[in-house]
């Protein structure tokens, strides 16, 4: 990947967040200053575009109780219904009850939260955390005749 150009700018904090922004950088293990200011303005624009209903691409992950039978059914059922958005599924068994689940989804930012709002209401999902990121996919061949 090429290097990308970068710009020097100047700013003006009031002293308060500057030393809240100096914890962060501490607490957050970032090399400098500039690079925790391009992290927050790039999750600032990363959210800009969830409003703007962007195609986007992003993680749900689920921490559900795999002894309440009918849920297994439940989530199948729901990533069959949104089998264009939710692209792959990973399953990790945590304890004898409890399943980590995260899927892989893309899509439009409106529909990957009302998707992810639908697996996170199924009775015995405990938890549940959508994330999303400013990239796309490449698109999946589909009927390919050179299998």
């Amino acid at each position: 990947m090429p290097k990308q150009k970068l710009a020097r700018i100047s700013i003006t904090l009031p002293e308060n967040t500057l030393q809240a922004m100096d914890q962060k950088i501490v607490d957050q293990h970032y090399e400098s200053r500039s690079q925790a200011i391009v992290d927050m303005i790039n999750h600032h624009l990363i959210n800009d575009l969830v409003s703007r209903n962007e195609v986007m691409v992003g993680t749900l992950t689920l921490l559900y109780d795999v002894s309440l039978k009918p849920l297994r059914t439940q989530l199948i059922d729901l990533q069959q219904q949104f089998l264009t958005q939710v692209i792959s599924s990973l399953h990790i068994q945590l304890d004898d009850d409890k399943v980590m689940q995260v899927m892989l989804m893309q899509g439009v930012s409106s529909d990957l939260k009302a998707i992810s709002e639908q697996f996170k209401a199924l009775k015995g999902v405990i938890k549940g955390h959508l994330e999303l990121m400013d990239a796309v996919m490449p698109p999946i061949p589909q009927n390919s005749e050179h299998v």
